[in-house]
């Protein structure tokens, strides 16, 4: 079953009766099953304030067999002798045990495991071993891409390419207990509602929400904040505009609606990536999202919920920890350099024409969207998208 994001990302609540908007929204990883959208939008335009933009997780059964990907402590016990494992693991050697595990996230000249996992040699992490995975089909006729084994959705679709959950599904931050999500998944929603990482989207030229060949589709970074209710629902109806900080965060893609399920063409997409993290607070950073692919399925209460596919480099993909440095290997544990090395091995995107070596691993990210009003002042437009009914 998927994973239950329970407070990962927060709901939407109506701004007023005309709305009627009533249920907390989740950026599902299943686009089947929905009822009809409604009407459609006046003048063709149509806005929205992403409430869930996380990792897709799935929480096969069969997924992890042999564990959880180790940390750094158990990565280091793994390493050794039986014998002396088990000495170290006795009680009165575990200050002795503390200070060897810690070594091994230090190297030369102040570098660290988690800010330079490439100089660290570590061996693969565990990865998923089920067949199934949310994802989209991102390789198409594999054409630039390199041989790897697919997943099938929960929905039972073929061919999906999502080599980020493979190498990263086993870990602590991806696999939460009890078949909830771990910390990737409510750690990035949380930042939407606090405006941290604030994203939106408008919608041009739509003509039916059934079937609609040709739609302008613009995503992009917001340094407004969302406003949020007594229980941290998303208020729908607000208004934000795109950021100026930078062109480059206003993505203007090209999409089609299918059977009330918008899908874009491939193109990259680039977000303003705030972390806080300890030193780097307030750090700036950006996602970037190669060849991705949107696809939302229009909601009756004038939300939309899917899924966004995309390749990411290692580095980008494990920004928050490489921002997180030390702290990130020694107090979380987190062994980085394994999970770059499993991260790039399993890469299966962005051929390096030189090399032949893939860059960029697969991955597919749960998104869904409140209406909202979207202001675009980009050169020769000031336009107000209502997203609302």
């Amino acid at each position: 079953m998927t994973a239950a994001l329970d407070n990962a990302p927060p709901g939407i609540r109506p701004a007023s009766r005309t709305l009627g908007l009533v249920a907390a929204l989740i950026g599902g990883s299943t686009l089947l099953g929905a009822s009809a959208p409604g009407p459609t939008p006046a003048k063709g335009e149509m806005g929205f304030v992403f409430t869930a933009f996380a990792p897709a997780v799935y929480q096969g059964k069969d997924d992890c067999p042999e564990g959880l990907a180790g940390t750094v402590k158990e990565n280091y016990l793994t390493s050794l002798p039986l014998a002396e494992r088990d000495r170290l693991l006795l009680k009165a050697n575990e200050p002795e045990l503390t200070r060897k595990w810690k070594a091994t996230v230090v190297g030369p000249n102040n570098t660290n495991i988690c800010a330079n996992p490439e100089l660290f040699d570590r061996p693969m992490q565990k990865t998923i071993q089920g067949k199934v995975a949310p994802g989209l089909d991102l390789d198409g006729d594999g054409a630039g891409s390199c041989p790897h084994e697919t997943f099938t959705s929960p929905d039972g679709v073929t061919g999906v390419d999502n080599q980020a959950y493979r190498a990263m599904g086993c870990t602590r931050t991806y696999r939460g207990v009890d078949g909830s999500a771990g910390d990737a998944v409510r750690g990035f929603n949380a930042l939407l509602a606090t405006g941290e990482h604030s994203v939106i989207l408008l919608l041009r030229g739509v003509d039916d929400l059934t079937s609609d060949d040709d739609v302008q589709v613009i995503i992009g970074s917001t340094d407004d904040r969302p406003i949020l209710d007594s229980q941290r629902h998303f208020v729908t109806g607000a208004s934000f505009t795109f950021s100026d900080r930078n062109p480059a965060w206003r993505n203007v893609l090209h999409g089609r609606i299918v059977n009330g399920v918008l899908t874009t063409d491939p193109a990259d997409i680039r977000l303003k990536r705030p972390w806080g993290q300890g030193g780097v607070r307030g750090a700036q950073s950006e996602w970037d999202l190669r060849r991705a692919r949107l696809q939302l399925r229009f909601q009756p209460d004038g939300s939309v919920k899917g899924l966004l596919g995309a390749y990411q480099t290692p580095r980008n993909l494990m920004l928050s920890t490489i921002l997180g440095g030390l702290g990130a290997a020694d107090t979380a544990g987190i062994d980085c350099a394994a999970q770059y090395a499993t991260l790039t091995r399993l890469a299966d995107g962005l051929r390096d024409p030189k090399t032949g070596q893939c860059t960029a691993v697969s991955l597919a990210l749960d998104v869904g969207a409140a209406p909202a009003f979207v202001i675009d002042r980009a050169p020769g437009r000031s336009i107000v998208a209502a997203g609302g009914r």
